[in-house]
Formats: structure tokens, sequence, C-alpha cells
């Protein structure tokens, strides 16, 4: 079974720095998984906080140079106790940062598939971080919930557990959600001191998760024994059960992919897409955006309401000219043989 684990800044750092026995218990119930069979990821935050406290830095920064500097020099730091707690079960480790632009770009996605597939065959543990030291406005993540969810997709992950400091979800009248409905009222727990993401990235984060078929917890992780729980099939925290596991292109076109473009359809071509039909010229009623041949863009109904993304197979400018036009008439229309469909079933996620 393939397992991630997301450890956010509010466990792993203390006042005085690293929390290292954290660290070394939860690297020891990894280890036990492992001894299992299991395999395992970790996202970890923490890097900006090590590097503070190893600079013995008393007052935090918040222009951007000084906190990219802070994270390079603290993902060493971060990546030392993490490899010395490993070390004691014979454990190696690798560490893999990541920018947004490595799911949305396909080939950057593939390789990085490539990569798990081979740090999986060395049975190495992957630890993994956003690569705040070039990550820009344009290709950061946001939070590690995020990076999580990201990642769990492009692994196959199984399982999801997300580790925070309260015991899951609780609701308006301090109750703990044990299965997630998106009807419940919630209650507003706010940010930690050190992370970027409180509890509502972290529902978004599962939610995106489960769509792909993915089991998710958010628990209480000053309990590490709780992933133990849960990979062992308890209910632990709040659970997000999965819906039907979505194949990798399509999970990438629905969640990972950055769309360029909208087209807009209309009522016929909705319920074709619905009902498992590709997308036709005649269905489309509007362009928006500039995009090429390959690209990903979002498909709109007459509402302005998502109806799916998918691969497209022709430009802006030509899907322009042969928009609301049957296929036989697209030769002599742009004057050469196009794709029949605007977008192929395969090449496409239905919301």
């Amino acid at each position: 079974m393939k397992v991630v684990v997301k450890v956010g800044s509010n466990l792993l750092v203390g006042n005085s720095g690293l929390r290292k026995s954290y660290i070394a218990e939860l690297c020891r119930e990894i280890a036990r998984l492992k001894k299992q069979g299991h395999e395992i990821a970790i996202i970890t935050s923490g890097a900006r906080a090590a590097g503070f406290t190893y600079l013995g830095k008393r007052r935090r920064f918040q222009d951007l140079h000084t906190k990219q500097a802070l994270c390079a020099v603290g993902q060493v730091q971060l990546m030392k106790v993490y490899e010395n707690a490993f070390d004691l079960y014979g454990i190696k480790i690798a560490q893999i940062l990541l920018t947004r632009d490595t799911f949305s770009d396909r080939k950057r996605y593939l390789n990085l598939r490539n990569t798990l597939i081979g740090l999986s065959e060395f049975d190495v543990v992957p630890i993994v971080n956003e690569n705040d030291t070039v990550a820009t406005e344009e290709i950061t993540l946001g939070d590690n919930d995020t990076l999580a969810a990201m990642f769990s997709i492009a692994w196959d992950a199984d399982l999801l557990v997300l580790f925070t400091t309260v015991d899951g979800v609780i609701d308006k009248d301090g109750k703990l959600v044990e299965r997630f409905d998106e009807s419940i009222e919630l209650k507003d727990l706010g940010k930690s001191s050190w992370g970027t993401g409180g509890i509502r990235s972290k529902i978004e984060a599962a939610l995106m998760t489960s769509r792909c078929g993915v089991r998710v917890t958010i628990c209480n992780g000053d309990s590490v024994s709780n992933l133990t729980k849960f990979v062992s099939g308890e209910s632990v925290g709040t659970v997000f059960e999965p819906k039907q596991k979505l194949k990798a292109k399509k999970a990438w076109i629905a969640f990972l992919s950055e769309p360029v473009g909208r087209i807009y359809v209309n009522e016929g071509a909705e319920q074709a897409l619905k009902s498992g039909g590709s997308l036709l010229p005649v269905g489309v009623i509007r362009v928006e955006g500039n995009f090429d041949v390959g690209d990903v863009v979002e498909i709109m109904n007459e509402k302005g309401k998502l109806v799916g993304r998918g691969i497209v197979n022709y430009s802006s400018s030509d899907l322009e000219k042969i928009s609301g036009h049957k296929s036989s008439d697209l030769r002599k229309i742009l004057g050469y043989e196009g794709s029949k469909v605007v977008i192929h079933i395969d090449n496409m996620w239905v919301a």
C-alpha cells in the first residue's frame, strides 16, 4: 500500500527549533510500516524554521529573498535530522523539492513519476517539500497541504494522512467530524504560527485527493501511532472516503494541469460530455484565451459553470473559425484535414 504522510511546521517546530525527538518517533513509526511492506512518502515542512534557528536569528523576516535564503539553509538541517533518524533502521532517504509547474508541465510531471518509480525500486523513502528557494508567486504551491494532495495523485497513493495539532475537523458545535460531509458547518481554527495553511487548506487538499480515489484523514499528529492505525483500517480523525479512482492521465488533467483557456459549449454538447461523448466543433459557442494544440483548457457551459477540462486538438484561432460547424465542414473552413473532435473523451475529465 502506498501511503503519504504530511507533517506541518506546527508539529515539527518548537520554541527552540526543530523537534528532533518528534521526528525520531515519526521515523520509527514509518520504519514499522515499511517492515510490513508498505511504501511511505513524507511531505515535510520546517525548512524555514530550521534555517532560522540554525543561523541564530531572533526576529522573523517577511521579505521573499530572506525567506528563500532561510529555506536554503534549513533544508540541509532538516534532511540531516531525517537521515540520522532513519539510519537507526537502515532506511535510506531521498530529498525531492517541487514547485507548481512540476505538476502542471506534462513532461516534468512524467519525469517526477519516473523518478518515484526508481526510488521505489531502490526502496528509498521520498521526503518532499516545496522548493521555496526558487518558487515565485507564479509557481508556488501555497502550502504543503496542496503539495501533499498533488503528490498523492501523482504517486497513485492509496492513503493520505494530513497530520495537524487537533483531532480532526471540528464542527461549529465543537464536535469532531468523523466522516466529512461538505454540508457540515465548521469551526474556523485559523493557521499555525509557522505554517501557511489552516484547517480549510487541509479540507480542500483532502477533497481533491479523495476525488482521485485516495482515502484521506485529517488527524492529530501529536500521536504518531495514528498513522499506523489509519493504515491498518481504523478510522482516526476526520476521514474523507475515496471516490472512483481516476486513471493517471485524467487525474492529471483534472487536478494537476494548468488550463490556459476556456471553451464554452451549448447545452446539447454539455449533456453529450456528461454521457461519455467527445466534444465536437458543432457544440462550441465561444472561445476564451490563447492556446495551442495540446494545451489544457477548461470546458464551461452556457451559464459559466465548469463542465470539465481537456487537452484540445485545435489552437484557439482555428477553433474560433470552426465553432458551431459540423465536422464535415472542417476541411473547407480550415483548408486542411483536422481532427473531427475538439477534445477526445480519452483526453478529458468531466466534473
